[in-house]
């Protein structure tokens, strides 16, 4: 039997997709506790707000993506001519690594040295994408892309909750124990402890992962990152998947500045940010909880459907917080609202780069996209600092949001129109 043929019969819940869950699980975990508690450490009133200046949180955002933008496609072309199970036990053990450095520029209250350990972070992070996206394709058949794809993205929903409520308990502690300037106590440990407990899991299940044959082993190296993007984005351009690439990667843009703004609502509602990572974790809840149920819904006919609505549920409930009162409650169901809707978005998209692409293509496709994609959260973020530098309160931020989202609704439904015609 072929592998085509065997991936079809696959199941959906096998070893192998089990051991990509949690690992993809505890990777987003430990990137999100990392960048949360950051977030909180330079957001208005923190400790380290003078040190980044006005919208510092925009700064930590654009220092997370660039590895992503540089790297993504380069490591794709990694993806496709090697094992990717191999890879990513490697791209783990750098981790522990990182995890022990990060962990001691918080402990001496090091705002430069927390930034570079996030920027670290997201290195192998950048490498690592390509590889979890491109190793879902050869774990299950292509029936059940959809479905991984959904509970996958559900995992990592969770995965940012679990995240971000760690960084929002973690961030109190740690920022109530400064001393002029600087943390102290146990409390100083509290960050590193926690990225280091997810960053070990991680590496734990990585070891469980099936071994998987490279697809393209004679592919040459090219240390060039551009070169990758550029010949690829000239592969996608003869078909679907250039445009499916840059509809799913406006999602990115979106979700920068929506996590750039959030952290600001400790301050604008008058609550703690361990209340404040609970907004967060209400929105990634909803976000999972629509992808799962995209993912069980989906159907090649209603994709484009799917869409449309995604995006115009996406545009009424950005322009809703932007106008909303600063009320908690209210905020946290209008975030939920949001991110139920956003799944209907995600999903359809996703399962399209995957299914479209070719076998042997496959890493580089994934690599260029997750490329785009933080380069679009780069453009998110730096937007978001525009706005705050010329004293857009970040609340309202969400209008423009609102607005943007509603062009890509209008786009989507006119060429679904005229797909139809």
């Amino acid at each position: 039997m072929s592998d085509a043929a065997q991936r079809e019969v696959r199941a959906l819940w096998n070893h192998g997709f089990i051991s990509l869950l949690l690992t993809q699980f505890f990777e987003a975990a430990s990137d999100n506790i990392i960048k949360g508690v950051l977030t909180f450490a330079v957001a208005v009133g923190a400790p380290w707000e003078t040190v980044f200046g006005k919208g510092g949180n925009g700064l930590i955002g654009v220092a997370f993506t660039l590895p992503f933008v540089l790297l993504s496609a380069f490591g794709g072309r990694i993806a496709d001519r090697s094992s990717k199970s191999r890879i990513t036990i490697v791209l783990k053990t750098i981790s522990l690594a990182v995890a022990a450095f990060s962990a001691v520029e918080f402990a001496r209250g090091s705002a430069w040295g927390a930034l570079t350990a996030l920027i670290a972070f997201a290195i192998v992070s950048a490498f690592f994408g390509p590889v979890k996206y491109g190793m879902i394709a050869e774990l299950v058949g292509p029936s059940q892309i959809a479905r991984a794809n959904g509970i996958v993205n559900m995992a990592t929903n969770v995965a940012v909750i679990c995240g971000l409520l760690v960084a929002g308990l973690v961030a109190h502690r740690w920022k109530a124990g400064f001393v002029n300037g600087v943390p102290s106590g146990e409390s100083a440990w509290l960050p590193g402890t926690a990225m280091a407990i997810a960053v070990l899991l991680g590496f734990l299940t990585c070891l469980t992962l099936p071994r998987l044959k490279a697809q393209s082993p004679d592919l040459p190296v090219d240390f060039n990152p551009f070169s990758t993007y550029i010949t690829t984005l000239k592969f996608m351009a003869k078909g679907p998947l250039l445009g499916v690439c840059f509809a799913w990667t406006f999602f990115y843009f979106v979700a920068a500045i929506v996590l750039s703004i959030l952290p600001d609502y400790s301050a604008f509602l008058g609550v703690s940010d361990e209340k404040t990572s609970h907004l967060m974790a209400a929105l990634a809840v909803a976000i999972g909880l629509g992808c799962v149920g995209a993912a069980y819904l989906d159907r090649v006919e209603r994709r484009q459907l799917f869409i449309v609505f995604g995006a115009g549920g996406l545009a009424l409930g950005f322009m809703a917080l932007g106008v909303a009162p600063n009320d908690f409650n209210i905020t946290m169901a209008l975030l939920a609202a949001t991110g139920l809707v956003a799944g209907l978005y995600i999903i359809p998209l996703q399962s399209m780069l995957q299914s479209l692409a070719p076998d042997d293509l496959r890493g580089r496709v994934l690599g260029t996209a997750n490329g785009l994609s933080f380069a679009l959260g780069a453009a998110g973020s730096a937007l978001f600092l525009a706005l705050r530098t010329l004293d857009v309160p970040s609340h309202q931020i969400f209008s423009v949001v609102g607005v943007l989202c509603a062009m890509v609704a209008m786009i989507a439904g006119w060429r679904l129109r005229r797909a139809a015609g």
